[in-house]
């Protein structure tokens, strides 16, 4: 039976060759092994967490003093609570995603009473729910923290960016899109686009940022509804929201949003509420100063630091999920086939494998290339090289060898095109 710890994230101690020793909060310590396959995520995430100074949500053995599972835990008021019969909805701000705590869960009694008493009292409270599914496993009240003073802008929500060209406008893109963080191992300060199940303020926000150090001011467009939104970036290739954000810029008199966690290049206003699967959803724009456009303790952020806080705890979630059973994104089962593509495949760190496709025109000129679909910049990823036999007069078979560069799971798309000659 393991026991959970809801702490600060506890400083990463010495290293042993097999055991990861780590102090948490209080002084308790516990041991990663480094042979269990989610270590690597463990670590990751612990030490983001321990950066900006977040808490971690960790089950611990109590025989072995082994860690056995690490989970981001969220710090929101909860808001609502919906009855089903099967699961209680619970609504948390500030966040976009569903979550529910399930009857059949067997702490359900004192959990609900818990979400109960702080949606009573407001009280910001951490909430611990499974990675892909949002089912509650954990509450518990949040660390006091010193009350720090904070300016605020009154009024803020009127849209008034700066007018721009369309030109503009992909360079904006393209400057945001250009800070995604590393897919297989998030860190400071990338954007965690390829995360897109919560978090969208934070990204948003850090988007204008950097848009308005560059001179440019955008505003903001919040939706809201029944959100549904297919994604490569889930393993389970759909993402439920209950409102989503994202900057705009307009441009002769047209509004674009800029979200790379949805698109990889900039797209209508009317595109962007299209492809959220709500018809009925409604739209508020606002301007680029507010953080959170509905939840009043956290409307402005003039400092960035609940940003900051917001991107560390979703590059933590990123981080656990993409050293997880399914790897990194994106994922081949959410990607429709492709053509010119011939296979999808992945790579563990530092491996080297090779495959084979048979059955090709001997007669026909066949060029190809391999592709990295994980995102991560600062260095090559994959070398490939093609081999090939001749089977009989008319067919051949192509043998490709890949090697993973980096040490970090890598995936990839083998491509194909027919030369003309």
């Amino acid at each position: 039976m393991s026991s959970p710890l809801a702490a600060r994230a506890p400083a990463q101690a010495a290293a042993a060759e097999t055991y990861e020793s780590i102090t948490f909060t209080g002084g308790r310590t516990a041991r990663v092994d480094r042979r269990e396959p989610r270590a690597t995520g463990w670590l990751g995430a612990l030490g983001e967490l321990h950066a900006a100074n977040l808490d971690a949500y960790v089950e611990v053995d109590p025989d072995t003093g082994l860690v056995t599972e690490v989970l981001v835990p969220h710090e929101v008021a909860v808001m609502g609570l919906t009855p089903g019969e099967d699961l209680v909805e619970v609504d948390l701000e500030p966040s976009h995603a569903h979550h529910h705590l399930r009857r059949d869960n067997p702490d359900f009694d004192e959990l609900l009473a818990l979400l109960e008493r702080f949606q009573d009292s407001r009280e910001r409270v951490l909430v611990t729910a499974t990675p892909d599914e949002r089912a509650i496993i954990d509450v518990r009240p949040a660390p006091k923290e010193a009350a720090v003073a904070e300016q605020l802008t009154e009024g803020g929500a009127e849209a008034l960016g700066t007018p721009v060209s369309y030109a503009q406008v992909v360079q904006m893109y393209r400057l945001v899109a250009g800070q995604t963080a590393c897919s297989a191992n998030p860190t400071a300060p990338g954007i965690p686009f390829t995360y897109p199940d919560d978090g969208c303020w934070g990204r948003a926000h850090e988007m204008a940022r950097l848009m308005i150090a560059n001179g440019i001011t955008p505003d903001k467009v919040w939706i809201y509804g029944t959100l549904r939104v297919n994604s490569a970036n889930k393993p389970d290739c759909l993402v439920g929201w209950s409102w989503h954000v994202a900057p705009t810029l307009v441009a002769d008199g047209v509004t674009y949003v800029i979200d790379p966690a949805l698109f990889d290049g900039p797209v209508t206003q009317d595109t962007w509420k299209g492809v959220q699967g709500d018809p009925a959803a409604r739209l508020v724009p606002t301007g680029a100063e507010v953080f959170h456009n509905h939840y009043d303790p956290d409307r402005f952020d003039p400092d960035y630091s609940k940003t900051n806080a917001t991107l560390a705890r979703y590059r933590a979630a990123l981080q656990l999920r993409s050293n997880g059973p399914a790897g990194p994104p994106p994922y081949a089962n959410c990607q429709p086939a492709t053509p010119g593509v011939q296979f999808r495949a992945s790579l563990a760190p530092g491996q080297t494998a090779r495959w084979f496709t048979h059955s090709w025109q001997a007669g026909r000129h066949v060029y190809w290339t391999v592709m990295p679909t994980s995102i991560c910049s600062g260095g090559p990823q994959i070398r490939h090289e093609v081999a090939m036999q001749r089977t009989d007069a008319n067919l051949c078979t192509y043998w490709i060898t890949v090697q993973n560069l980096t040490g970090r799971t890598v995936k990839f798309e083998a491509r194909y095109h027919y030369l003309k000659i």
